[in-house]
């Protein structure tokens, strides 16, 4: 290598070097004394009141400029207003991310009404913090139902947050497809209301993922108050010996793909996201930002707190995920909004 051609290719890596340098200092510039805002879809308790808070704690610190973090929560719809805001309101230059429902984009597949108002696969995916959840239909012992063949007997009141909830989907499609006789009362602002009224017996039960029943009410799991009569996830959770997955509880293939499709609800692991064309060299920064709050043992042990686990996917596989939900295959879709329309 001549004296010229070391010379040129210091002066192409001094270069980029500057380049890299000049990029992150403006980053920093602009998180330097701004506030990072955390967008809840629910309202302070529970797991994404627990993740929200620890995100708008610890993330910052790894983002240059280190900005302040703060929650901010808006429960509604089954976490449609939180999704909305952050696709149609929240500023796109990178001072706002979210969590979304893992129900969204199936909300979005099925498009029952125009409550659904983002294109999930036009947010700003950072990653995801796990790789779902096992959805439970859990009744309270005391409702006398200890199956899906008995609830096809008797009546159960089970509580959801909003139609638009994976709480409020799942027992309907069972009372269409499996003949259950749920009546669903879909109007309890948070799920831990839901938790309230089956306290109180106004509710006997709910869909809802595991980890959020067991984290807001272990006294239910110790004493075997309440009863697991089927799970959905797209394969059987060996947690759950002897509790059927929905789509085998039906020998028909339309409604057993129905129920399979349903399942994606359960998969996106708590994604986090920023508003569409938030600016491509600060998504860069969030996504590393969160890289990094994964492996804090802080964050870890928070989540661990909660009976989660920090099992995250890249941003790409997160991605992956909405799209495959959200361009669910057609017929499967159609059944699940044609019974969800009560369109027999």
């Amino acid at each position: 290598m001549t004296a010229l051609t070391r010379l040129c290719l210091a002066a192409l890596i001094l270069g980029a070097s500057l380049g890299v340098s000049h990029a992150q200092e403006a980053i920093a510039a602009f998180y330097r004394g701004k506030t990072l805002r955390v967008i809840n879809p629910f309202a302070e308790t529970g797991f994404y009141g627990a993740l929200t808070r620890a995100l708008a704690d610890i993330l910052p610190k790894y983002l240059p400029g280190q900005p302040r973090g703060r929650v901010e929560y808006m429960p509604g719809g089954g976490g449609l207003q939180g999704a909305n805001y952050l696709y149609n309101a929240a500023p796109r230059d990178g001072s706002a991310i979210g969590v979304l429902y893992d129900n969204m984009p199936t909300a979005q597949a099925l498009a029952l009404d125009n409550s659904v108002r983002f294109d999930a696969r036009r947010f700003s995916i950072l990653g995801s913090v796990n790789r779902g959840d096992t959805g439970v239909v859990g009744v309270m012992k005391r409702a006398g139902i200890l199956s899906v063949a008995e609830a096809r007997q008797k009546v159960a009141v089970m509580g959801a947050t909003g139609a638009g909830a994976a709480q409020y989907f799942v027992p309907l499609a069972m009372n269409r497809m499996l003949g259950t006789k749920f009546n669903i009362i879909p109007g309890y602002r948070t799920v831990s209301d839901t938790f309230l009224a089956m306290d109180a017996g106004e509710a006997d039960g709910l869909f809802s993922n595991y980890v959020t029943i067991a984290e807001a009410r272990p006294d239910w799991i110790k004493t075997r108050s309440i009863v697991w009569i089927a799970q959905s996830l797209d394969h059987a959770d060996p947690d759950f010996p002897g509790v059927p997955l929905l789509q085998d509880l039906t020998d028909d293939p339309e409604k057993r793909a129905a129920f399979q499709f349903l399942s994606l609800s359960r998969t996106p692991g708590k994604i986090i996201l920023a508003p569409p064309d938030t600016p491509p060299e600060r998504v860069v920064a969030l996504q590393k930002a969160l890289a990094e709050t994964f492996r804090d043992p802080e964050f870890v042990g928070l989540v661990h707190m909660m009976n989660q686990k920090v099992v995250p996917r890249s941003p790409a596989e997160a991605a992956e995920i909405i799209r495959q939900t959200v361009e669910a295959d057609p017929a499967a879709v159609a059944r699940v909004r044609v019974l969800m329309l009560g369109d027999h």
